[in-house]
């Protein structure tokens, strides 16, 4: 695997000792808290639990620092496209080049005395390096640069990140040939919030997990990423009374759904049939059975319905 970062170095996973090095201690157990240099507020790495989390660390560095603004700016502007994700910039003080980042400020912390830092045996610090911890807050992977302004660009983190947290299930998913595409790209959260099916625009997208949703709004995409899960269709996005009735992966029609219990369901339709209406017939028996083949077929336990 090959990594490409900011100012064009090539590294492999060896990418420095830093890349070998013992994993980082669980988000519960780390005691330092940063502080938002633009609100001032706290952070503890413990209230991310439940999402991934992204800490980029950035030196402290003399005379130009534009590089720092620059990627913290890059990162703040493409970071809505991956779902279930919390990225935070770590610098250890307040320095000039913070003060021109406008709304990309909001994802810059200070880690004061560089305790955070010291905790992750990133210490002492010198080059850019990202850690990510996975929702039960365990270390993910990390990277480290060879230089003070070798950033790892987003593309780069988003092929990695997207890499490290796609199942090994996503084969059994109902995705077209040649692309991660859900849902033939309508928009999962207007189901719930609309009630009705949108085509999301191609413009706003999100990934989770290795499969790509379109959205109808911003609004919508922000309220997926928050909790992907909670949206995302049952049983791989195949139709729900053909995974019950047989466990059989059968084609959906996105305009053919069923919201309940905070579940999305989705079901073949053509001029003749209309899986939905068998659906209601023996959804007492077919949901459980859905679920188990579900199970059998991809390893993934059903998917309920979340906070």
């Amino acid at each position: 695997m090959i990594s490409f970062s900011r100012i064009g170095l090539v590294s492999t996973l060896a990418f420095s000792a830093l890349a070998i090095a013992e994993p980082a201690p669980n988000t519960s157990e780390i005691r330092t808290t940063l502080t938002a240099l633009q609100t001032g507020k706290s952070f503890a790495p413990k209230d991310a639990v439940g999402s991934y989390l992204a800490l980029h660390f950035l030196p402290a560095v003399s005379g130009q620092a534009q590089p720092h603004a620059d990627i913290v700016k890059e990162f703040a502007s493409q970071t809505s496209t991956l779902a279930g994700l919390t990225e935070i910039f770590i610098t250890p003080d307040p320095a000039p080049w913070t003060t021109n980042l406008g709304d990309s400020a909001a994802i810059v912390y200070l880690d004061t005395g560089s305790g955070l830092a010291t905790e992750l045996k990133l210490s002492p610090l010198n080059s850019p390096a990202t850690i990510v911890f996975d929702p039960a807050g365990h270390e993910l992977f990390r990277w480290s640069g060879a230089a003070p302004h070798d950033h790892l660009s987003f593309v780069a983190f988003q092929q990695r990140f997207t890499k490290a947290t796609t199942p090994e299930s996503i084969k059994e998913y109902n995705l077209p040939k040649g692309n991660n595409l859900a849902i033939e790209g309508y928009d999962p959260v207007a189901y719930f919030v609309g009630g009705k099916p949108l085509k999301g625009s191609a413009n706003i997208t999100s990934t989770w997990r290795g499969v790509q949703y379109r959205f109808a709004s911003k609004e919508n995409r922000d309220t997926f990423n928050a909790n992907p899960d909670k949206f995302a269709p049952t049983y791989g996005g195949w139709c729900a009374s053909a995974m019950g009735a047989k466990g059989t992966k059968v084609e959906i029609d996105p305009t053919n759904f069923k919201v309940k219990d905070g579940r999305l369901h989705l079901f073949y339709k053509d001029f003749f049939s209309d899986a939905l209406k068998d659906w209601n017939k023996h959804e007492k028996e077919w949901e459980p059975a859905a679920d188990a083949n579900w199970k059998k077929s991809s390893g993934e336990g059903p998917r309920t319905a979340s906070k």
